[in-house]
């Protein structure tokens, strides 16, 4: 739920990269696939709390639109990472990173399942290992994330969290 970039590019498969696979206590995080697309994270993408949080206007994706925008991802150059509630096989989050290879650098942007009051218990036992993973496997240095001021709900779940600097 930080600055949010997107780049719709109609028709561009996932094929470059390995998917991203870790798994903690509670939770599997994984590159999402079109299948993975279902009407709830649909309509994340119109919730006013999501939208504020990432800095974007409504999207208004259809099932098909966000199939194919989460299709796009080719975990080289650009991630999207799911958070899944091990127990409910639920989708609960998800996590975007940017990827400069020159730079060996990479911009993370994540949403939490709206109106969840589990943002912040899953952003502290998850970030540790995406990290880990982003830094060992990926071979990235640095990973950057920009946060709006008036995002309390992320500030609030950075406090106190080793990975991040505020």
């Amino acid at each position: 739920m930080t600055g949010f970039t997107f780049s719709l590019q109609p028709g561009r498969q996932a094929t470059v990269g390995q998917p991203i696979r870790v798994q903690t206590a509670n939770y599997l995080l994984r590159s999402i696939t079109a299948a993975d697309v279902t009407p709830e994270f649909v309509t994340w993408f119109n919730d006013p709390t999501m939208l504020l949080g990432l800095n974007i206007q409504a999207l208004n994706f259809s099932m098909d639109g966000l199939r194919s925008f989460a299709a796009s991802f080719d975990n080289h150059h650009n991630f999207l990472i799911g958070v899944f509630d091990l127990k409910e096989q639920k989708l609960r989050g998800f996590f975007n990173f940017g990827v400069n290879h020159v730079h060996r650098i990479c911009t993370l942007t994540f949403g939490m399942e709206p109106n969840s009051a589990l943002a912040r218990p899953i952003l502290h036992e998850t970030i540790g290992p995406l990290f880990d993973e982003m830094f060992d496997k990926a071979g990235f240095d640095k990973i950057t994330a920009r946060v709006l001021l008036t995002n309390r709900r992320v500030l609030f779940s950075l406090m106190d969290n080793d990975h991040f600097v505020i």
